[in-house]
């Protein structure tokens, strides 16, 4: 069942990758790591897929930022913000991955349970899985259960 794209390079990024490309990431070595990978695939007519999800918790995360106070020092995140980070997704190569079958809510579910994530998480490795791509992700049990 898996899929493996070698025509040019891809991965499956979680919300936690592409925010922190987005929001100017939470530390300078994840930045640039995050900046390093984007090139590439721009630079080589690469891909990043995503499942559907994606977008709600992407919007999610920059509608929660809006409403965050600001650090001392540091301007208010505002709609304006939120709305540039949108159109900057917009220009990535970002193929959203089909409504999951039942088979695949199945298999989301099994990896779920057998590396305890949540459901949500889950659903991009199994998406990395099925591709046969790397998932790019700054989540720490992500990233365990991605490597095994």
């Amino acid at each position: 069942m898996e899929e493996n794209i070698d025509r040019f390079p891809c991965f499956v990024a979680d919300t936690s990758f592409l925010a922190a490309y987005l929001l100017n990431g939470s530390c300078d070595d994840e930045l640039s790591g995050c900046v390093e990978e984007l090139e590439y695939i721009l630079e080589n007519n690469g891909q990043i897929y995503v499942p559907q999800l994606f977008w709600f918790e992407i919007g999610n995360t920059l509608l929660c930022k809006t409403r965050r106070r600001p650090q001392k020092g540091k301007k208010q995140f505002t709609r304006s913000d939120a709305m540039d980070c949108m159109y900057d997704l917009g220009q990535l190569p970002i193929i959203t991955d089909l409504q999951p079958t039942s088979e695949i809510r199945q298999r989301i579910f099994a990896l779920a349970e057998e590396y305890k994530l949540s459901y949500y998480d889950a659903s991009y490795l199994e998406l990395a899985r099925r591709k046969g791509i790397p998932l790019k992700t700054y989540d720490t049990a992500l990233k365990t259960a991605a490597k095994k």
